[in-house]
């Protein structure tokens, strides 16, 4: 699931729940709130019983991936 395509209640009240954990975490617990995050879901997308929800799995995984990726350039800059 891209940021794009986010189903609404991740954002109720206008601000982004993962925006409320970036500021609430330091910058290394919000790496490995990231990097948790990604691993649990490669972990479990293979024990999905149905390909759609392993590929949902697969795609959240890379997403926290890239966030990851993201966050760590940023603070190289």
């Amino acid at each position: 699931m891209s940021r794009d395509s986010k189903s609404s209640y991740y954002d109720a009240g206008g601000i982004e729940t993962l925006a409320i954990i970036r500021a609430k975490l330091t910058s290394e617990q919000y790496k490995g709130f990231l990097l948790g995050n990604s691993l649990k879901y490669q972990c479990r997308m293979m024990h999905k019983h149905d390909e759609v929800g392993r590929i949902r799995d697969a795609e959240k995984a890379a997403n926290y991936s890239k966030w990851l990726k993201e966050t760590m350039e940023k603070k190289q800059k």
